[in-house]
């Protein structure tokens, strides 16, 4: 009997496969992106028979959705002629692989099924609930390290014992499985998911409340992580959010408060981060331009540059970007790139490098048509994303990794349904958090 339910066409006509595949995509980008593949894999095959029964319905999507599906499919395209005339392509097919991505999960999530469009909320909190869960056994797992036992007497020692200035609590060392600055991105992220509950108003006082502890919680794990992309992009958007939310709703006195913290409790607490402090104690001792000028990341951006002067209209291929930057690295003879093998640590120079003008051209084209899509739907959420990964995006190589790739892809295209009417009509008759 549950085997003839599988051909059920109810089922498949609803999309309710693919969106159990969903929920376990939103559970597993954030803990551990090495099961992402499988299940981006056996949510594609849902689709492709769910979609069987009504394929009408890419051809309605709204222009602008086609669009970026378009644009996606021409990156990914240009990514893969740029193979061709990439001196190392073996590097340049395994990089092709890797960011399969980038065309999949727009074709599936274009026209996503009706349980997706009408959960899109709950998908949210879902991805905010893991990472949550996440990071709190990320500190957990640091408690564990940092508890020794000397002579039968319990201790706590969070330093590691062979580099003693190195802290389980700080950087990689707190982020298992994750590189800190992708962790750091899902964090931030879930932040909003967990403020926009919060602010909801079908969900009640009490989970309001919890909604708004998780939101803090996972705000101050970002202090620990130390990224400094997601410090910045923490100060910028925190207070673009919440006085957009309440000046909104004319909770004047809410804004007020707000702003008093941000400037006497957040400020102070961001200044006292090691990287922060660092980087800041710098430049009071020298010139900003000076700090600036010795920089690892503008000596690479400098680098990538040059480079990108040289192969301008095309870009120096797939597979050569690493070998190109090394052998520039060489040439200033900065002995730490050349053993680090620094990536360019910025993915719009990273796109302009590696796919040149008309490939850059067609990835800020992707940009500008989320932010229009953002702008034309009122999508507050959407819009907090498209900054996140702008800022993430200008100091880091995001798209090097399966977990910026499919974070990238994932929800450039699910955000897009957040405010479809099938969302709202079902918030408002449920009433439920």
């Amino acid at each position: 009997m549950a085997f003839t339910r599988i051909f059920d066409y109810n089922i498949w006509s609803k999309g309710r496969i693919s969106y159990y595949f969903a929920i376990g995509t939103m559970m597993v980008v954030p803990v551990y992106v090495k099961l992402l593949t499988p299940l981006m894999i056996l949510w594609c095959v849902s689709w492709a028979i769910e979609n069987r029964l009504r394929m009408s319905n890419l051809i309605h999507a709204e222009s602008s959705y086609k669009l970026l599906l378009y644009l996606f499919f021409a990156y990914y395209l240009w990514q893969f002629f740029g193979v061709f005339y990439s001196e190392n392509s073996a590097i340049g097919w395994n990089n092709v692989i890797k960011r399969i991505s980038i065309v999949i999960f727009p074709i599936i999530l274009i026209s996503p099924g009706e349980m997706i469009k009408q959960n899109i909320k709950f998908l949210l909190r879902v991805f905010c609930i893991s990472t949550f869960f996440f990071v709190i056994f990320c500190f957990g797992y640091a408690t564990y390290n940092s508890i020794e036992f000397h002579n039968r007497i319990l201790t706590f020692n969070p330093h590691m014992p062979i580099h003693k200035w190195m802290n389980y609590y700080y950087g990689i060392n707190l982020a298992i499985y994750q590189h800190p600055s992708y962790l750091s991105m899902y964090i931030l992220f879930s932040a909003f998911i967990a403020f926009d509950s919060f602010f909801d108003r079908v969900v009640n006082k009490l989970r309001k409340l919890i909604w708004l502890i998780i939101g803090s919680i996972l705000l101050i794990s970002i202090y620990f992580l130390s990224a400094r992309a997601a410090i910045l992009a923490s100060i910028f958007l925190l207070p673009v959010y919440f006085l957009f939310k309440t000046l909104s709703k004319k909770r004047y006195l809410f804004a007020i408060i707000f702003v008093i913290i941000e400037v006497f409790v957040l400020f102070p607490v961001v200044l006292n981060n090691n990287r922060v402090s660092i980087f800041t104690r710098n430049v009071s001792e020298k010139s900003f331009s000076g700090v600036v000028r010795v920089d690892n990341r503008v000596i690479i951006w400098k680098s990538a540059l040059r480079i990108v002067k040289r192969n301008i209209l095309f870009g120096v291929g797939t597979g050569d970007v690493n070998n190109e930057l090394l052998k520039e690295y060489q040439k200033i003879g900065n002995k730490e790139l050349i053993e680090k093998r620094f990536n360019v640590h910025n993915q719009f120079i990273e796109v302009l490098l590696e796919n040149g003008t008309i490939g850059f051209i067609i990835f800020f084209s992707i940009f500008g048509t989320i932010f229009y899509i953002a702008i034309s739907k009122r999508n507050l959420m959407y819009l907090m994303y498209i900054l996140i990964i702008s800022i993430f995006f200008f100091f880091e190589s995001m798209l090097y990794r399966i977990a910026g790739i499919a974070f990238f892809a994932l929800f450039s295209f699910l955000l897009i349904h957040l405010d479809t009417k099938a969302v709202n009509q079902t918030y408002s008759k449920t009433k439920t958090g």
